[in-house]
């Protein structure tokens, strides 16, 4: 069967042949203390390797024989609205839920919120076997990314709320326009109104067009 991490074996050699991999384990386990508290944490370097190629070779197996497969219909179906909400392709869901059951979200998030503790060297890994599988999902997948902010500028509270959360697979976003992509982010207002009776936000967002005459340069 295919396998997107073990068909690859450039990509276990950039993971293991790095001088300083060695280190940035020690660091992110700091020196392996997690060991005494959860029955998953690598005791030392080699076992922390082994731990990363095993669940490598479990999301090797779920781009080639998922992702992969899915992504021609997730283009062809695309995002859609649907009883006045954004879907996204069904197949996309599929893929969420593969990835959601193999536990690969919060993959650099401490263990005491659910997360796998790798380094971000791991998780590029992984991200960069979806990307090649299907670059639209992996834009999806890789918004739990966006926690790293949270982990690092946030207070315990916040992080004990959301971070479980998005390791559980259950929330991650990012809304965001670019220039010369349908919108400008510097001319875009943004409006989240709270409802009571649908118990959930809802986010507007006005565009500011700036008009020159014709002949005039523009400030």
């Amino acid at each position: 069967m295919a396998n997107f991490y073990t068909d690859h074996p450039e990509i276990k050699f950039n993971l293991e042949s790095s001088p300083l991999m060695q280190r940035i384990v020690e660091l992110k386990e700091n020196g392996y203390a997690d060991k005494d508290s959860f029955d998953y944490a690598p005791e030392d370097y080699a076992d922390a390797i082994d731990s990363y190629n095993r669940v490598l070779e479990v999301a090797g197996d779920i781009t080639a024989n998922t992702i992969f497969p899915n992504s021609e219909d997730v283009d062809a179906e695309g995002p859609h609205c649907e009883d006045g909400r954004v879907r996204y392709a069904s197949k996309t869901y599929e893929n969420l839920e593969a990835t959601r059951k193999a536990g690969l979200n919060g993959v650099t998030m401490p263990r005491r919120f659910g997360g796998l503790n790798f380094p971000i060297t791991a998780y590029t890994a992984i991200n960069e076997m979806i990307a090649s599988a299907d670059a639209g999902f992996e834009n999806i997948w890789s918004l739990q990314d966006c926690i790293e902010t949270l982990y690092e500028f946030g207070d315990e509270d916040q992080r004990s709320r959301f971070i479980p959360r998005v390791c559980a697979g259950e929330t991650m976003s990012m809304d965001l326009t670019e220039p010369d992509a349908g919108s400008d982010l510097q001319r875009m207002m943004l409006k989240a109104t709270y409802s009571e009776e649908d118990k959930c936000w809802s986010v507007s967002l006005k565009r500011l067009i700036l008009m020159s005459r014709v002949g005039e340069s523009e400030a």
